[in-house]
């Protein structure tokens, strides 16, 4: 699976300790229900935390942060657990390792280095390997739910050719690059634009049917 995936785009809730800095102790207090499953405050910040941590970033505990962290855990739950009931194979460890090998690389440097980053942040390497298997099993059970049914028709691709590569106004300046070319190209940042689109709604009434409530006194 050759697609460059965000770190915090698609969130696994895991439980565990505030942010650094946070200054307070956080009850544990039910933030979101999604039927009789239950989503947690403190799971929350743990998102939080642990995507910035991935991304070589300190986290931002702010009420804007904190919602869009509480909206993702939500979609990725509700991915979840229409993959568990269609029976999608959970990601194999070497999967996982291939798909975030060169981020860990850019960012640590070796696996050692990275072992030692985990341990300072006071994560354990169980919990890094569990959060990443669900974002990979996320990533893929949407490619694999959604593409088959998205098709690019060739006049679309032209029509998006045309314009993201029109003819040169200065005689002197270099020819674009034939279609053939970039078609592959295009043809995945169309499919990609579709897919989200196909989501967004599927999302949109998977929310209704499992009831998903946010509790105004934790997410105002």
């Amino acid at each position: 699976m050759r697609r460059s995936i965000h770190i915090a785009i698609i969130l696994l809730c895991l439980a565990g300790t505030l942010p650094h800095g946070h200054g307070k102790e956080l009850l544990d207090r039910v933030a979101i229900t999604i039927g009789l499953e239950v989503i947690t405050e403190q799971e929350i910040y743990e998102q939080l935390r642990i995507a910035a941590f991935l991304e070589g970033q300190q986290p931002e505990a702010t009420q804007q942060k904190l919602r869009e962290t509480a909206d993702r855990i939500v979609k990725q739950r509700l991915v979840l657990l229409d993959m568990r009931a269609n029976g999608f194979p959970v990601p194999t460890r070497e999967e996982v390792e291939a798909i975030f090998q060169e981020s860990r690389s850019q960012l640590w440097g070796s696996p050692e280095a990275f072992r030692n980053a985990v341990r300072e942040a006071g994560f354990d390497q169980e919990t890094i390997d569990a959060f990443l298997t669900g974002m990979v099993a996320t990533v893929k059970y949407i490619d694999f739910r959604f593409r088959p049914s998205v098709r690019i028709s060739d006049s679309i691709l032209f029509e998006k050719y045309e314009e993201l590569y029109p003819p040169p106004s200065d005689p002197n300046a270099p020819e674009p690059p034939a279609f053939e070319d970039v078609r592959a190209d295009i043809e995945r940042e169309l499919q990609e634009e579709e897919i989200s689109i196909a989501l967004d709604r599927w999302l949109e009434d998977a929310r209704n049917r499992a009831g998903v409530r946010y509790l105004p006194e934790v997410l105002p």
